[in-house]
């Protein structure tokens, strides 16, 4: 849950900062800790690397299985929902790309809902907080094109600013955001109104999720496809 107190200055190098929340021009509240490609309950290692070398069981067909999940940690006790995933053997590296985003996007969404949820509700409001998923997206970019500086491209602003858009438009919390696009918050001496939903930049919409069926398929509880 990100809080006042970690807002940092989204203007000095940030390539090796893994904790911290900065505002920015074009992609809004981000948070460090999920977009670090190592962070996210390990997406590099956990999904995208065995998505990339198809790293899985194997039960000797054309398909190969993984599992992914997402937790959280709460007055000690940790709670994780994910789901198990049967891929293609053979895709093209685009085709892996948008079965990782797919995969990705789905357990984060079922992750947000978890904590969107009573009783979790009674000591957080993380639950789609106005940076959660479009930090995540940052985060599976920044893991796929490790030589962009994908926070550069959103355009990260000082401390001040940032702390003074906190102010004015409150808790990132208290600003639900349900999908990967993200709420800009204008300048508390503008005249405009936000927050307002925007269009990531451009290198953050190259890779499409992928549809379930022919190049992933999840698997329901028991070991069933799910059709």
């Amino acid at each position: 849950m990100s809080e006042r107190s970690h807002i940092i200055d989204g203007q000095q190098d940030l390539q090796g900062k893994k904790f911290g929340l900065i505002y920015t021009k074009k992609c809004g509240w981000i948070d460090l800790g999920h977009a670090n490609p190592d962070g996210i309950d390990g997406f590099k290692n956990q999904l995208w690397n065995k998505i990339k070398w198809e790293i899985g069981s194997n039960n000797g067909s054309e398909y190969y299985s993984i599992f992914y999940n997402q937790k959280m940690k709460k007055y000690g006790v940790t709670i994780a929902t994910g789901d198990k995933y049967e891929i293609k053997k053979g895709l093209n590296l685009s085709q892996k790309h948008s079965v990782a985003l797919a995969i990705f996007l789905g357990v984060s969404h079922k992750f947000e809902n978890l904590q969107n949820s009573w009783p979790f509700t009674l000591g957080t409001d993380s639950g789609y907080s106005a940076e959660d998923l479009v930090s995540n997206l940052i985060g599976f970019y920044r893991t796929i094109y490790p030589e962009m500086d994908i926070l550069q491209q959103c355009e990260p602003v000082s401390k001040e600013t940032a702390l003074e858009i906190w102010d004015k438009y409150g808790a990132v919390g208290s600003n639900k955001n349900y999908t990967s696009s993200p709420f800009l918050f204008p300048h508390p001496g503008s005249q405009n109104i936000g927050p307002v939903c925007a269009e990531l930049p451009i290198p953050l919409n190259t890779v499409k999720p992928a549809k379930e069926g022919v190049l992933f398929r999840k698997v329901k509880q028991g070991g069933r496809r799910r059709r």
